[in-house]
């Protein structure tokens, strides 16, 4: 899913206000409408009844999120931040590959490889099969 865009945002918890029950907290950075859709998609997907709030809406400025109930507050904190950090996770570049690194996780690739490959002709892993 990686999308490879550098846009993220973060939760600005000193900003945050709660109305008649109703949760509304800044966004900071600068969120695309495709980061604020992830977030929103990864919100959907963990969705769960029960946890303390109700509807929870991502737009690129803030996230607004109503019928929060006293109590509830660290769990809500702890959903979104992970919603957050699925999202930045999502739209973070790839990082470069620093020059002759590919040669050498190549051989250790192969040599792992090789060695859990080895697991199905029931050996050890370390290359030589068990004797029985």
């Amino acid at each position: 899913m990686a999308q490879r865009k550098e846009s993220h945002g973060e939760i600005d918890w000193s900003a945050a206000e709660v109305a008649g029950g109703d949760l509304s907290v800044p966004l900071t950075g600068e969120p695309s409408k495709e980061w604020t859709a992830r977030v929103a998609e990864v919100v959907e997907r963990l969705k769960r009844g029960g946890g303390g709030w109700e509807e929870i809406e991502v737009g690129r400025k803030a996230i607004e999120v109503s019928g929060v109930q006293a109590g509830a507050e660290s769990d809500l904190r702890h959903f979104l931040e992970g919603a957050v950090m699925q999202a930045n996770a999502d739209f973070a570049p790839e990082p470069e590959p620093e020059e002759g690194d590919g040669d050498a996780a190549s051989e250790a690739d192969a040599e792992m490889t090789g060695a859990f490959r080895a697991f199905a002709d029931g050996g050890d892993g370390d290359g030589e099969g068990s004797e029985d």
